[in-house]
């Protein structure tokens, strides 16, 4: 072998990822949100960006919506209108639920020390809304004696949410079993104090048994203890809804299904005709810098009008592979995988799994993730299906079910097989587990 030194040519492939594909990439895997605050924060240094706000168009209710009003919205991007939002749509400002008991506390009570020990324990509370500490571990915190930190905790407990303040679960249902009718409310003591953790498992005939009561009694004051709230401090308290923004349109008109790109819900980006004309009158340094700020602008655009063009293609596909979901519903989504899409199109498959993430379309049937329209492949009698429509039967004999005896897991595969679908009870159980739907023991009703 030798070990010298030598010059070799070999000619090899590499990938070189500049900026501008980075950047393509980046703008192809955001959702709407994302896509417009993406482009706040890349063009705010760009004084030759004039970024317009995204339309909002897409706040009006997307039920329903037809082609002619995604047509007209279409033509108001194009020509550059915007139209205020009505002031229904103004989002108002949220009150956080710190600031909503502490208000409770200055109003209802005098402004002394106790009310101020108060106003500190509402900081001390946790995302669930309880008080963990004990009234020793907070009199050292606060160095104040233990009658009034009890005296303190009694006035936050009072705040509403009802519940707010507790040390555990119990005393939160403890402070809410006013709310129960009184007809019920001395057995839903009786299972708030000793029979919490057979009512979670399922066990309530035996729970019956034991505090010798019969099973439809027992039920009923179940149904009303689920009416009560054990997580007072996880309401939506200051959170903003989190909006879906469709990304494509699907109408059908006549025979066939059209795919429309949701143009109004896209960042409109144009160059600035103020700073543009000073180009040709600046210095060689001046002149440099604007035209690079110029081709940032311009690239950005095309990466945007490019994402345009991708989801168009990708949803145009996903409507004609599964084209009987759109006719019929879920029970009839086939079996696809991005590798499929990515042959159909000429793309390769990590792109088609970024145009997909988080994105959304707007179906007469609804709302829905473009990823959901992948699915694996099961056995079925007719040679293959999909497991969102199994998904979908198991719901369907779920919903179906007596609930005095309801299906258990091998019922439902002996079911689904006689149908002609062939799967094992742990994939039934996984797919169940998946829907959150619990098992038949806890789903049992008396």
């Amino acid at each position: 072998m030798s070990m010298g030194y030598g010059l070799y040519q070999e000619q090899v492939q590499r990938l070189l990822m500049t900026q501008q594909m980075r950047q393509a990439i980046t703008v192809l895997q955001c959702s709407a949100v994302e896509l417009d605050q993406y482009v706040q924060e890349e063009m705010s240094s760009n004084p030759l960006a004039d970024v317009q706000p995204v339309s909002t168009e897409w706040l009006r209710p997307w039920t329903g919506t037809r082609l002619s009003s995604v047509r007209s919205s279409r033509a108001h991007v194009a020509s550059g209108e915007r139209q205020a939002p009505p002031l229904e749509q103004v989002v108002a400002s949220p009150q956080q639920l710190h600031d909503y008991l502490e208000e409770q506390i200055r109003l209802n009570y005098p402004a002394d020390r106790i009310s101020d020990i108060a106003r500190f324990l509402v900081g001390a509370l946790d995302e669930q809304g309880y008080l963990r500490e004990s009234d020793e571990e907070l009199a050292c915190w606060i160095h104040a004696p233990l009658s009034d930190i009890a005296a303190a905790v009694e006035r936050l407990q009072s705040c509403d949410p009802p519940g707010i303040g507790a040390r555990n679960l119990q005393e939160c249902l403890y402070m809410q079993l006013h709310h129960v009718p009184v007809c019920h409310r001395d057995l839903v003591e009786q299972i708030v104090a000793s029979g919490l953790e057979d009512v979670a498992a399922g066990r309530l005939a035996r729970l019956a048994r034991r505090l010798r009561v019969s099973t439809s009694s027992l039920q009923e004051a179940v149904d009303a203890l689920r009416q009560l709230n054990p997580r007072p401090g996880l309401s939506s308290w200051g959170d903003r809804p989190a909006y879906i923004i469709p990304d494509v349109t699907v109408e059908k008109v006549g025979d066939k299904w059209v795919v429309l790109t949701n143009d109004s819900a896209q960042p409109n980006i144009r160059l600035d005709a103020g700073y543009y004309r000073f180009i040709a009158a600046a210095d060689a340094e001046t002149r440099q810098y604007l035209t690079s700020k110029a081709q940032a602008v311009q690239w950005l655009v095309r990466c945007i009008e490019q994402r345009r063009m991708t989801l168009q293609r990708v949803a145009d596909a996903l409507v004609s592979l599964q084209a009987d979901f759109f006719d019929r519903g879920a029970c009839a989504l086939r079996p696809l995988t991005l590798r499929q899409v990515a042959d159909a199109l000429g793309l390769h498959e990590s792109t088609i799994s970024r145009a997909t993430r988080n994105k959304y379309m707007q179906t007469p049937r609804g709302i829905y993730e473009m990823k959901y329209f992948f699915s694996t492949e099961i056995a079925t009698k007719t040679g293959s299906g999909s497991a969102e429509s199994a998904k979908h039967a198991i719901r369907a004999m779920i919903e179906a079910e007596d609930s005095a005896a309801p299906l258990s897991d091998e019922d439902i595969r002996s079911k689904l097989e006689a149908d002609g679908v062939f799967l094992s009870r742990r994939t039934v159980a996984k797919y169940r587990e998946a829907m959150s739907i619990p098992p038949s023991h806890r789903r049992r009703r008396f």
